[in-house]
């Protein structure tokens, strides 16, 4: 009796594994047709949709295609199994019923009534004439409505690769995310080359970040410039051709906090241009030798998508003039040599459109061969009274503007960054929050009960956390004014 026991346990034991290891496969397999998807649409330069997938299906990056499997070749294998086992090849696609294409009529909820689950947002597209309507993009296949292809977002919220009509006769524009030509025409697929553009590739900024000139308090004098300089050549090409062409290399420098990044941002913005965000981690690699390549890479990318704005912030990282020994070593020596090479020959092509943007700190540290190639050089110095009183009436109740005591805190924040008053509004905020937040651990209110304005109504508050908010973007004010006296072009006015 126990023995039997015992050999149902284990039996039971043995299947439960079995399924176990079962499910682990399935799993396997349903990853593996993730990648081999990911991986077809990045070759096929389907860009925007691979990022969708890869969001959607929650992929890793740590895991990659072998190099001997293709998804076509596992489709072709199949098609060839499939012909020796029954004498005919696979139909993998149908074509569906002819549907009639329908009219937009009524409301969402209306449709829905009727049993149409299709909205507007979906793309349904109205067809007056009966004539063959196609959808075209410069990433993707025309698909023709009336052969009863049916093309499914993947994203319902939206994606670069989602397309809208708003009449037959009207050019078909994408929402949210910007659509670029398919890197096939740079370097063929599956070369070295092309596994290095994909990843420089996703350093180009999709979305629109909504940061206008208008966001950026103060600094008007660095926005007219930098509008000279990004907005203006694209804007009107033809009054800087020839002798006088536009800059193509410009620097901001100055405290930090002072504003910096947030101009970067509303020139991304305004200029409508293809916008790289580079970092270290982008074109820093640990082999040897592939940290030039990825330079190489970056500059032929940004001539093939002109007009093009390589933003780099903190650029003081790439070349150093600080006489510091390890930043002298040969893959430095030899990554500094390929930037500059690079970049160089970047500033003298007259066809292509190719701007680099690059913010610092400190200037003293950078290059002077990397110096004389920003052109532009813009100090962005600390906010006048002007710009402190700005920012400062963004966060304060409309009620304090013209007292003594928000006058007074505008002069003791003379020393302060723009990054330094945010900071001492949100610890004014946490000042006037203190003793709500205190009564709602002891039960006495409820959040019903408080009136949530969303702005400091108390210049007290203020004047509190300046006790504890110090400004730090006052530190090297001296070396700032020297090194502009020495290099610097331009300075706030």
């Amino acid at each position: 009796m126990t023995e039997n026991l015992s050999l149902n346990t284990i039996g039971s034991r043995i299947t439960h594994l079995m399924r176990e290891k079962e499910k682990e496969r399935a799993q396997e397999r349903r990853r593996n047709i993730h990648y081999l998807i990911l991986e077809f649409l990045w070759e096929h330069g389907y860009t925007n949709t691979a990022d969708t997938f890869f969001k959607e299906a929650k992929l890793s990056r740590n895991f990659q295609v072998c190099d001997n499997i293709d998804l076509e070749n596992i489709v072709l294998e199949y098609s060839d199994y499939y012909y020796e086992k029954y004498s005919k090849y696979p139909k993998l696609c149908k074509k569906t019923e002819q549907p009639s294409i329908p009219t937009v009529v009524g409301t969402k909820k209306e449709k829905l009534l009727k049993g149409d689950k299709r909205t507007d947002d979906e793309n349904i597209v109205k067809n007056k004439t009966n004539q063959k309507v196609s959808i075209q993009s410069n990433v993707a296949p025309v698909y023709d409505l009336n052969n009863s292809m049916t093309v499914v977002p993947l994203n319902h919220c939206g994606s670069g690769d989602r397309i809208s009509s708003k009449s037959v006769a009207e050019d078909f524009i994408f929402h949210n995310e910007k659509i670029f030509k398919p890197i096939d025409e740079l370097y063929p697929p599956r070369s070295e080359w092309r596994e290095i553009a994909d990843v420089i590739s996703r350093e180009i900024l999709l979305k629109d970040l909504n940061t206008h000139w208008d966001d950026v308090k103060g600094l008007l004098f660095p926005k007219k410039l930098l509008k000279e300089a990004t907005v203006y050549p694209l804007k009107y090409p033809s009054l800087f051709n020839g002798k006088f062409n536009s800059w193509k290399g410009i620097l901001l420098y100055g405290p930090p906090g002072t504003g910096k990044t947030m101009l970067a941002k509303a020139v991304a913005t305004e200029s409508k241009a293809t916008f790289f965000n580079i970092t270290s981690s982008s074109i820093i690699s640990k082999w040897r030798g592939d940290s030039e390549k990825y330079v190489r890479v970056l500059m032929d990318l940004a001539v093939y998508y002109s007009p093009t704005i390589i933003f780099i912030d903190e650029i003081d990282w790439i070349t150093t003039n600080n006489g510091d020994s390890s930043s002298n070593n040969e893959p430095s020596r030899r990554f500094r040599a390929e930037f500059l090479a690079r970049l160089d020959g970047l500033l003298s092509m007259q066809e292509a459109t190719v701007i680099l943007l690059a913010t610092t700190n400190m200037p003293w540290n950078i290059d002077v061969a990397l110096l004389r190639r920003l052109e532009r050089r813009i100090f962005i110095d600390l906010p006048d009274d002007y710009t402190r009183m700005a920012i400062l009436k963004f966060y304060v109740n409309k009620d304090l503007y013209h007292t003594n005591q928000f006058l007074d805190v505008i002069e003791m924040t003379k020393n302060y960054s723009c990054a330094d008053l945010k900071i001492l509004c949100k610890e004014a905020w946490m000042c006037q929050l203190r003793p709500i937040c205190e009564s709602l651990e002891n039960n006495k209110l409820s959040l019903s009960d408080i009136r949530n304005e969303n702005s400091i109504n108390n210049v007290t508050y203020l004047t509190d956390a300046l006790k504890y908010i110090k400004p730090i973007g006052n530190v090297f004010v001296k070396e700032y004014e020297q090194w502009n006296k020495d290099f610097g072009l331009y300075k706030m006015t």
